[in-house]
């Protein structure tokens, strides 16, 4: 590897040297067979999987300086710089998520309980299709859905940021059932509204929290010492993309972050781990046939 601008001591070359290995063992591993075929996530995925095998957050840092040098000669690599952090968590936080295959129970139970209202499964796939907060939820208004233009716009109470979500075909049916079929009668411009009178909207964080701690029971999804809220929903719906190899600005962007830096939180989760397992093996990997 070529050094350029300043000349760096010789033991910050051999940690530099020994990461780009590690990357290059984890392709090979993965059946890459060249840097040319590397795909979406790849870089992404290689840091998930440092940080819970060989790297703490905290020393990580001073390796990734290394790899940045390594993509940026290549023409072919170059374009993976912006899966790079720019900022490491201080510390391993453990987050409580939801596993892909609870996530697919949960839907399950969505699309096949008679007893839920729509109120309460539309509020849920928002949760975890989205990843908004509940406040945001709470004040989620009718003058927000763009219909002909499929998606949401909101300003983030947290943030004060403006978000555009897509309005997903799953999202926009389980808000036309319950606008259509269930919601009362009301002049609010809120969505959700109480089911009792005088139909108030629901501006709760607590009842948010409620209706999903309700769904996911419903679900038999066991708390495990887990809490439950749009925090869990929030964790789970990054958690799993980053397994689905999506790049952490592309999370940052979709969660509606104030600062990107934010989503690297999601690379020390235990979970994150699985990423590796999502990534599709390249065509004529030594892997295949």
């Amino acid at each position: 590897m070529e050094l350029k601008n300043r000349e760096l001591k010789p033991n910050t070359v051999d940690g530099y040297r020994r990461f780009i290995y590690y990357f290059i063992e984890y392709l090979e591993n993965h059946g890459y067979t060249s840097l040319s075929d590397m795909e979406n996530g790849a870089v992404v995925a290689f840091i998930s999987v440092i940080c819970t095998e060989r790297y703490q957050p905290t020393s990580l840092g001073a390796h990734l300086p290394g790899l940045k040098r390594f993509l940026d000669m290549h023409d072919e690599t170059r374009k993976f710089l912006c899966e790079l952090p720019g900022h490491l968590p201080k510390k391993r936080d453990i987050l409580q998520i939801y596993s892909d295959e609870e996530y697919h129970q949960v839907v399950a139970h969505l699309d096949n309980s008679d007893n839920l209202s729509f109120r309460n499964k539309a509020i849920t796939i928002i949760a975890l299709e989205t990843g908004m907060r509940a406040v945001d939820i709470c004040n989620l208004k009718l003058s927000n859905i763009n219909w002909e233009h499929d998606y949401i716009h909101i300003i983030q109470q947290k943030t004060e940021r403006v978000h555009n979500i897509p309005l997903s075909e799953t999202i926009g049916n389980a808000l036309a059932d319950y606008l259509l079929n269930e919601r009362p009668a009301s002049e609010s411009d809120f969505v959700f509204l109480r089911n009792n009178v005088p139909f108030s909207p629901l501006m709760s964080h607590a009842g948010i929290k409620n209706v999903l701690f309700n769904v996911l029971n419903d679900a038999d999804i066991e708390s495990k010492g887990r809490i439950y809220g749009s925090r869990i929903t929030r964790h789970s719906t990054a958690s799993r993309m980053l397994r689905n190899g999506v790049p952490l600005p592309v999370i940052s962007e979709a969660l509606g972050h104030g600062n990107p830096n934010s989503v690297m939180i999601y690379i020390t989760t235990d979970d994150a781990k699985l990423a590796e397992c999502t990534l599709p093996l390249p065509k004529g990997g030594r892997h295949n046939g």
